[in-house]
């Protein structure tokens, strides 16, 4: 009867750490990541196909409803980079400002995650003297993976974006998140 007492003790004291631990995820969070962004454009003399250095800047509100499943909301925005082609007589220069869903699953410290939204992308082309703007509303998805100190959060990020003209447009990205 002892061992019994003992056993359902250290089980009760088990489920409250990791229910606790689960509820140190939610709340406000704040990071950045950087990576690579890649463009993938056009055909024959006006193909672009180019990768340059990226980032964001990103917030979010994990609802922790759920014990080990993220439910969030997340907002960013982001510098794809400059991209050029023929010599850099052509050149885009991409940024957005996106909003998704988020939904995960832990595993202890670790988890992974995916997430779908919508992108207000802005594209400022150059070709040899002439520039045009443009503006389109789109729609963006990813996948990724993080692994918790406490309530720093380190993260891997694979993200597509459906922008129009474009065949493809992606970011890899390393980044680090703070939850309060």
């Amino acid at each position: 009867m002892k061992m019994i007492t003992k056993t359902a003790l250290a089980l009760a004291f088990g489920l409250a750490s990791v229910n606790s631990f689960a509820g140190s995820e939610s709340g406000l969070y704040l990071g950045g990541s950087i990576g690579q962004a890649g463009v993938e454009a056009g055909e024959g003399d006006f193909k672009l196909d180019e990768s340059d250095s990226a980032y964001k800047i990103f917030a979010g509100y994990n609802f922790g409803i759920i014990p080990m499943l993220d439910l969030a909301v997340e907002a960013d925005y982001r510098d794809f980079g400059k991209f050029e082609t023929g010599g850099g007589a052509v050149s885009s220069e991409l940024k957005a400002i996106d909003l998704y869903g988020l939904v995960g699953v832990n595993f202890g410290p670790a988890g992974v995650f995916a997430k779908v939204g919508y992108s207000r992308t802005d594209v400022d082309t150059r070709v040899d003297e002439f520039r045009a703007s443009d503006s389109d509303n789109n729609m963006t998805y990813g996948i990724g993976a993080k692994v918790g100190l406490g309530s720093i959060k380190f993260r891997a990020e694979y993200e597509m974006f459906d922008i129009k003209d474009t065949d493809t447009v992606y970011m890899a990205s390393l980044g680090v998140a703070y939850t309060f």
